[in-house]
């Protein structure tokens, strides 16, 4: 993932969670927020209580590539991925599977916010 698709700042991410629009589910806790960059953006998270350092980079590794497909779809938002121990046990199909479906949730509730303020 590029650096302009990034999120470092610890700042920025804690914005982005006190904001409080998330969805979940047994492997992921998105939380997401619109920006004015003009791109979107994520930061990955592992709790401790994960693993071991390997465990947790390889956990990251896979949940970055498969956010990789929604970078260019959502221009103007932030993403932070909280990632659950449930993803050890996952198979990669699966997760995509939960991914795309966490996704749809975020357009439906983004249509919803859409639809209020009109």
């Amino acid at each position: 993932m590029k650096k302009e698709n990034r999120i470092k700042k610890n700042h920025e991410i804690a914005s982005i969670v006190n904001f409080r629009k998330k969805v979940v589910n047994k492997s992921f806790v998105i939380y997401y927020k619109k920006n004015d960059n003009g791109k979107s953006r994520f930061a990955f998270s592992v709790s401790k209580k994960f693993g071991h350092a390997f465990e947790r980079n390889k956990a990251k590794r896979i949940s970055r590539n498969l956010f990789r497909k929604y970078i260019n779809k959502y221009n103007n938002m932030d993403f932070v991925v909280v990632i659950k121990p449930n993803l050890k046990e996952m198979l990669y199909i699966d997760l995509e599977k939960e991914v795309d479906f966490l996704f749809t949730l975020i357009n439906r509730n983004l249509k919803k916010e859409e639809k209020s303020v009109k």
